[in-house]
């Protein structure tokens, strides 16, 4: 189902695509909040029924994080997971405030509203959304414990994701970064990009980060 919050203080209307398992309606479930959740959220939910049935996973409660003007979704989210990396933001460079958007709004909404476990959540993004996912561990660390990076677009900038501090955590953080990449052949570009961040990360405290390279895959079908 779908929830409607607030405008948020960034001025952008947002709505949450909802999934929640059975289990999760008796009993308060963690959340796992996807970015660009009007494509992506029907993929998670049908795997995730389908891991809960085999018994492979625990359930969680899916938040899809979207946009109530669906046909602008591709300028917002471009602005909204992209870091300003000290520019004035401008069609680009929203990351900070939606960061806030997503600490200070959207969370306590779907914490409300929906029978989620506080205390623990995750987030899964995929290209653009794959920088917001890095950028956010970076800057906002103690925001989600569990990461699900994928294909992210670490070359935007010049790639200055990579020279961005990595603010402390005394919480241990889980990350999983994953790209496509041809079966023959050096990795590709967004390979290799998600190896230097792998081994970047392996240098962190209290991160532990696993990765995978998706043979000959899309960035979409990965």
């Amino acid at each position: 189902h779908m929830l409607t919050p607030p405008r948020a203080s960034n001025g952008t209307d947002y709505v949450l695509y909802v999934h929640v398992p059975p289990a999760c309606q008796a009993e308060a479930c963690h959340a796992l909040y996807v970015l660009d959740g009007l494509a992506w959220l029907p993929t998670f939910a049908r795997i995730e029924d389908d891991l809960i049935a085999q018994r492979r996973i625990e359930p969680v409660i899916l938040v899809g994080v979207a946009y109530a003007n669906a046909f602008d979704t591709g300028d917002l989210r471009k602005h909204d997971f992209t870091p300003a990396f000290g520019r004035t933001p401008n069609r680009t460079g929203g990351a900070d405030a939606f960061v806030r958007v997503l600490r200070d709004e959207l969370i306590p909404y779907a914490e409300a509203h929906l029978p989620i476990a506080v205390g623990e959540r995750g987030i899964a993004g995929h290209s653009y959304a794959g920088l917001f996912a890095t950028y956010s561990l970076a800057r906002e660390p103690d925001l989600f414990d569990h990461y699900l990076i994928m294909s992210p677009a670490l070359w935007f900038d010049d790639g200055k994701i990579y020279e961005t501090p990595m603010h402390d955590s005394n919480r241990t953080r889980s990350v999983f970064i994953a790209a496509d990449t041809p079966r023959n052949g050096p990795p590709s570009e967004m390979a290799a990009d998600t190896l230097r961040l792998n081994d970047r990360l392996l240098a962190q405290p209290n991160i532990e980060v696993t990765h995978a390279l998706i043979l000959d895959e899309t960035n979409n079908t990965m």
